[in-house]
């Protein structure tokens, strides 16, 4: 009885026999057709003729966009197609053969190489089979890891779009002797864009729109196959890390000019988020290519919130200084008067407590008050008349005459004079001493209290200002990039 190793043993010889039998016809087909072949000689029939060599792209992965060295990183697997004319056969002669596999480093290849690489790496990463057909044409797809150079624009990001491109021609051979056409489809159509592989997936910060491709004649005399990338950022991860939180920001600056001074945080607020302005303005710096064709849009919202950012410390400064102004140290200019304590406040919503004077009333000479006084004339106290012209009108119609020629009489005496006790004259100075002081004190405190309403006015009209600027201008710059026009097919009337 056979034990297993054995069988097992015969069973591989037996495999081996058989495969070694397939394949008799293929190596005697492949000894036949490198017979004299020379893979270093152009495969056509006349030295005039030119070989057509198609080029086409299957797009595997789309890696990235390097913004800051300007370099994109792409998986593709080439198309390429030719004739070789030395590579053909009758399939009826050799056991109905009609593809046979080479390795690449064996035939004739038209060397077609990415020109515009960022790294220096022109050819494919792996040089797989070549498929040679009974009829003479010859594929081959080699995959490929390519880093491409591509200039991108700023100006828009992160609202942007790029056309990023990859040049394909042959490095060694021109017009003359190669014709560099599109790849076919299966039914015989030229294919021009770049295919996307069944696997391929989407991103998250980029998406294809358009992805045609164009043969080009250059003035070397080379013919050249470009593909072209045309991208689409996507700014949801921009928008809310740095946008929203630039937008929250510039309202905390603007709430700014509602903090009352005395507070005391009103610098301190300020200073604050201009520092936090510049830490994204930092952040930005790493993404974005060092150029100085383009600004961003969005470094330009941000620069322009760190004016007005900086506007408001210096602005705080001036609302700071006025708001401790007191009377000891500075005189309120009457057009200081007129326009922030009487003209702006009710266009600002603003109504003091307090009952203002009507400006005709500040602006009339003051006239002397003719009324009771009591005066000090060498250690006499007398009272004085009043004019009795003002307190007793001429009688008229309306009023009888009685009552006032009584009062008038008495007005009309002769003055009286008293004499008054030394206790006496010491209290009435006293009590004129508190009075005056307390009036000068009150008078103090109304004028202080002037130029704190003078501050909070020119607080509100600040906050007013910096509301309207900042809404206009954000919508001004975003409203730029909303209507900038969505990437088109630049060959689709082609």
């Amino acid at each position: 009885m056979r034990s297993p190793g054995v069988f097992l043993l015969a069973c591989c010889v037996g495999t081996l026999c058989l495969l070694g039998g397939a394949s008799d016809p293929e190596k005697a087909l492949l000894k036949k057709l490198f017979t004299g072949y020379n893979l270093k000689v152009r495969p056509a029939s006349r030295p005039e003729e030119r070989v057509v060599v198609r080029v086409g792209m299957v797009l595997s992965s789309f890696v990235g966009l390097n913004m800051k060295n300007e370099e994109m990183s792409t998986i593709v697997v080439m198309n390429l197609e030719w004739t070789d004319h030395r590579l053909s056969w009758k399939r009826k002669e050799h056991d109905g053969i009609e593809v046979m596999r080479i390795p690449a480093g064996k035939v004739w290849l038209p060397d077609i190489v990415l020109i515009n690489n960022n790294d220096g790496v022109f050819d494919v990463a792996l040089h797989v089979h070549v498929q040679a057909y009974s009829n003479g044409r010859v594929t081959w797809t080699p995959p490929a890891l390519y880093c491409s150079s591509c200039g991108v624009k700023v100006t828009y990001f992160p609202f942007d779009w790029q056309n990023c491109t990859m040049q394909f021609r042959s490095y060694t051979y021109d017009s003359t002797e190669i014709d560099v056409q599109y790849a076919l489809d299966s039914k015989g159509n030229e294919i021009r864009e770049i295919q996307l592989d069944e696997a391929y997936t989407e991103g998250g910060e980029w998406t294809i729109k358009h992805k045609p491709c164009r043969k080009n004649m250059n003035d070397d005399q080379y013919e050249d196959m470009t593909f072209y990338l045309i991208i689409e950022r996507k700014p949801l991860y921009y928008v809310l890390n740095i946008i929203l939180p630039c937008i929250l920001i510039t309202i905390i600056a603007i709430f700014n000019f509602y903090l009352p001074p005395d507070a005391g945080e009103k610098m301190g607020l300020s200073i604050n988020v201009l520092l936090t302005l510049t830490v994204f303005l930092l952040l930005l710096a790493d993404k974005i290519p060092e150029t100085s064709l383009g600004v961003p849009i969005i470094v330009n919202y941000i620069m322009f919130t760190m004016i007005l950012v900086t506007f408001s410390v210096i602005l705080s400064v001036v609302v700071l200084n006025l708001h401790h102004r007191s009377p000891s140290t500075h005189r309120m200019p009457m057009w200081v008067r007129k326009i922030f304590i009487h003209l702006l406040p009710p266009y600002l919503y603003m109504l003091r407590p307090k009952v203002e004077t009507p400006l005709s009333l500040e602006l009339m000479p003051r006239r002397e008050k003719k009324v009771f006084t009591i005066s000090k004339v060498a250690d006499e106290y007398f009272i004085r008349k009043p004019d009795s012209s003002i307190l007793f009108p001429k009688p008229n119609r309306f009023q009888p005459e009685g009552m006032c020629t009584d009062l008038r009489k008495f007005i009309d005496g002769p003055s009286s004079y008293l004499t008054l006790p030394d206790e006496l004259k010491s209290a009435i100075d006293a009590i004129t001493f508190i009075a005056e002081a307390l009036q000068a004190e009150k008078d103090f405190e109304a004028l202080r209290e002037d130029w704190q309403y003078v501050a909070m006015v020119v607080d509100r009209m600040f906050l007013w200002i910096f509301v309207i600027f900042t809404t206009v201008g954000t919508l001004a710059i975003f409203a730029d990039a909303s209507f900038h026009r969505t990437p088109t097919d630049p060959f689709k009337a082609s």
